[in-house]
């Protein structure tokens, strides 16, 4: 009798897919395929190649089945393939960052947001762009390590099984990775305050 998909555990799926149901290997795209995406869309700042990145990710993935142990850690094992094929991708330099077809609705999380915004949606909107352009700016693995916790919600434990960093180096890297944001941020829109007069006169 077989289970209803939607009540198997992602080891039960893989347990599946390598004894001959290939085709379960789509539960395993629709469960994770928006997450890998976003994670992408994330670090490279550009949802049409993250999409194509991601087709290759799942590729990798379903190769390296038979390489998984089965200890109901599929997500971990999933991500860490994302996000070395991404930063292959990246150091690679096919990266084209194209800030007008970000997704507003994909970046309003912002890391130091503690409080609801007190923006308009035109401003969010714009608030979030900023935020997204800043966090193409920073080192990869202060990006990397503030997206999989701030905006994927990894625990700690998920992200070092992920990356093979320490938690003292995870928290290090996202407290860094704040502090730049929100540094880089301010500066910027104290810059536009000194500006904004002279474009009035």
């Amino acid at each position: 009798m077989n289970m209803d998909p939607q009540t198997q555990t992602d080891d039960q799926v893989v347990a599946s897919v390598l004894d001959g149901r290939r085709q379960d290997f789509e539960i395993l795209i629709r469960r994770y395929s928006d997450r890998i995406i976003h994670f992408i869309t994330r670090m490279t700042q550009d949802r049409d190649e993250a999409q194509s990145i991601a087709q290759e990710v799942f590729l990798k993935i379903f190769q390296n089945l038979p390489y998984y142990r089965q200890e109901n850690n599929f997500s971990a094992f999933i991500f860490k393939i994302a996000k070395n094929m991404t930063l292959n991708w990246l150091k690679r330099g096919k990266r084209t960052v194209f800030f007008s077809r970000l997704l507003g609705r994909e970046f309003n999380k912002a890391p130091f947001r503690q409080e609801a915004p007190l923006f308009s949606r035109h401003d969010q909107s714009e608030r979030d762009a900023e935020i997204s352009r800043n966090l193409l700016l920073l080192p990869e693995e202060q990006r990397l390590a503030l997206i999989l916790k701030v905006y994927l919600e990894f625990s700690y434990k998920q992200i070092r099984e992920i990356t093979g960093w320490s938690i003292p180096k995870i928290e290090t890297l996202i407290s860094r990775a704040k502090g730049r944001l929100k540094k880089n941020i301010l500066l910027q829109e104290r810059n536009l305050e000194i500006v904004s007069p002279a474009r009035e006169e």
